[in-house]
């Protein structure tokens, strides 16, 4: 029997250092689309650090559209896709991300004054803080879905949106594990600094790529034709 000779550059280890490679290339074009978040919070104005988000929901698609097409076996190259997913998806991601980032400043703002909200007495106020917490959890876990599939499909807006909240009861398992990840990556946050995102924030959003491949691959075999 002849055995097929391995082809260079086709085994586990090179597979592993390509991917590598990838996250690194995409962590790095995330934290310059976003260059701006570094800078605005030494300012001390929230509502300059509220405009500075408004690019996270673009990068966050053009990463994810990378990465996925990475997770695919595409040769393409993360710098490629990347730059090709941002200027794609541009406009709609500012129109999914948007209406999400407002709720979650509304959030943030009532945590952060939470002693000033009438009837928040010393009894309320410790359950009106976890459910402040619920609530802005299960939105950011919205947002990732919602950005997720928009950087796959040519959805609708609406239609992200919808199938974004769909996705909490059509894939458990994915939402509660991108709710988890988002959970450690801001409690990490709030126990060390935000510049931990300088490091981490490629392979955060590749984690949430990875463990959302069956949501991806459910919404693609139930809503989309072949």
């Amino acid at each position: 029997m002849v055995q097929k000779k391995t082809e260079y550059g086709a085994g586990p280890l090179f597979r592993a250092a390509g991917t590598v490679a990838g996250v690194m290339m995409g962590h790095a074009l995330l934290v310059l689309a976003n260059v701006l978040l570094v800078v605005t919070p030494l300012l001390g104005n929230w509502l300059l650090v509220l405009l500075a988000f408004v690019p996270v929901g673009p990068s966050l698609v053009a990463a994810m559209y990378a990465f996925n097409r990475l997770l695919a076996g595409h040769d393409t190259g993360v710098f490629r896709d990347f730059v090709r997913g941002y200027r794609m998806n541009f406009v709609q991601a500012l129109m999914v991300w948007l209406p999400y980032l407002l709720v979650l400043a509304v959030v943030t703002l009532n945590l952060a004054g939470l002693p000033l909200i009438p009837g928040a007495g010393p009894g309320a106020e410790p359950a009106i803080r976890v459910a402040l917490l619920v609530l802005g959890l299960l939105v950011a876990t919205a947002a990732l879905h919602a950005l997720l599939l928009l950087s796959r499909f040519t959805f609708p807006v609406r239609d992200i949106y919808r199938l974004s909240l769909y996705s909490f009861g059509a894939q458990k398992r994915v939402a509660l594990g991108n709710a988890g990840i988002l959970f450690v990556a801001a409690f990490l946050l709030l126990m060390s600094t935000t510049y931990l995102m300088l490091v981490a924030a490629g392979a955060l959003v590749f984690l949430v790529c990875l463990n959302s491949r069956p949501l991806l691959r459910f919404i693609e075999d139930r809503f989309t034709k072949r």
